[in-house]
């Protein structure tokens, strides 16, 4: 798909906003802000130096938050920019062009209040983005690349010159991040517990060999505007918008992480989205002696993947799972998950072996992964708490490489 149809009949219809916007600017941030009246000010304060940048900023809440402190504290730091930054245009009642700093920076102020709730964050998100796919393509933003954060991070210094080193085949890069430090001992062990969680099932996959082997974190995200378009731009969804994107961008092109420079999540607990950092903690507290009974995917799992991943190939010349795999837990969840059919289909459009296994890894995404994980731990692989999972690591070496990148 070009950028142009997509713009055309894919978009929203807030990209209509870029035709009052006639500056140029090296660089453009997209950032959707739901109740961070707090964090705004320390957020802008990381960037406040940069030269020649837009920042998106999508003010919004959700339908449900109508009525309640939330949302006036979210209308509140809309009004607060507006008194803070001067004004350079009115675009419309909801979107105000402001001159962030003396550098050739603006603040472009967005409000989308009332958004369905089952659109929420992923919604503004593909505002924000769509605008800035517009602008770029225009010209009016010199960089091909969309950054995307959160109002609650701290970015650091050479955020912006990251992208500039970028190779032209990549679709999007995620870059490094650690957690801040909650200042409560309890939530604070949660969010330990947690960002390994994060950190293993990256290790595990990556040792298995799946090509969907990276960390899903949408703050953490840069992508190619060519690609975005292609994969339609974010989906409109509550939260896992961040996933389901880069499970698209990942069939398109690569998926670069970057090893540096970190990217500085908040450690809060939060209830404002259904799951991520924040409802995790919220989770994690509330389990009684989460050490125990906060668990893991049982490594295992990643055993039976990698057996999965490393029978692609051999599928065309066989054509046959069950004679190529014998009889069991793993043939079992594939066949739930409707492996029989994806084989036929991928036989029937590939002309060579490697693109018989490009078409399966097409099939067998981030999203069906998961299910197979999900699918063996049902049926037998149960789920382990950390000292368990520790006490195999010299079995899975994936566990230890877990824990080493968390420290890194």
């Amino acid at each position: 798909m070009s950028i142009k149809k997509y713009l055309r009949d894919y978009a929203e219809a807030d990209i209509e906003f870029a035709r009052h916007l006639q500056q140029n600017w090296q660089h453009v941030l997209c950032v959707p802000a739901f109740d961070e009246k707090d964090a705004l000010p320390r957020f802008l304060a990381s960037v406040l130096s940069e030269q020649g940048l837009l920042i998106i900023l999508l003010i919004n809440s959700p339908q449900s938050a109508e009525n309640t402190a939330a949302a006036d504290r979210t209308r509140l730091s809309a009004t607060t920019l507006k008194q803070q930054y001067p004004l350079l245009k009115i675009i419309s009642e909801h979107c105000n062009l402001l001159q962030f700093n003396s550098r050739g920076s603006h603040l472009l102020v967005v409000e989308r209040y009332a958004l369905p709730d089952k659109e929420g964050v992923g919604l503004a998100r593909k505002i924000a983005c769509d605008l800035a796919c517009k602008l770029i393509h225009e010209k009016k933003v010199l960089s091909p690349w969309i950054h995307n954060t959160d109002a609650d991070v701290i970015l650091p210094d050479n955020y912006f010159k990251i992208s500039q080193q970028l190779e032209t085949d990549i679709a999007a890069a995620l870059f490094a991040f650690k957690h801040e430090a909650n200042p409560d001992a309890g939530l604070q062990h949660g969010l330990q517990l947690y960002e390994f969680s994060l950190y293993y099932y990256v290790e595990a996959l990556l040792w298995a060999g799946s090509p969907y082997a990276f960390h899903t974190v949408g703050s953490t995200l840069l992508i190619h505007h060519n690609a975005y378009a292609l994969s339609r731009g974010f989906p409109k969804r509550s939260a896992g918008e961040d996933f389901y994107l880069l499970n698209k961008l990942a069939k398109i092109g690569k998926i670069h992480s970057l090893k540096e420079p970190y990217i500085t999540l908040s450690g809060r607990s939060s209830a404002r989205v259904p799951f991520g950092t924040g409802p995790a903690i919220t989770k994690i507290n509330a389990i009684q002696q989460p050490e125990l009974n906060y668990l893991y995917y049982h490594p295992q799992c990643f055993l039976h993947l990698k057996e999965w991943l490393g029978l692609m190939p051999t599928l065309w010349e066989t054509g046959d799972l069950q004679k190529t795999l014998d009889s069991g837990l793993l043939l079992d969840c594939l066949t739930e998950l409707g492996v029989e059919a994806a084989i036929a289909h991928a036989l029937q459009h590939s002309k060579s072996q490697a693109s018989f296994v490009k078409h399966m890894h097409n099939w067998f995404d981030a999203f069906r992964t998961l299910k197979l994980i999900h699918c063996l731990r049902n049926r037998k692989l149960r789920s382990i708490n950390k000292n368990s999972l520790q006490a195999l690591q010299n079995e899975f070496v994936f566990i230890e490489s877990a824990a080493q990148a968390l420290s890194d």
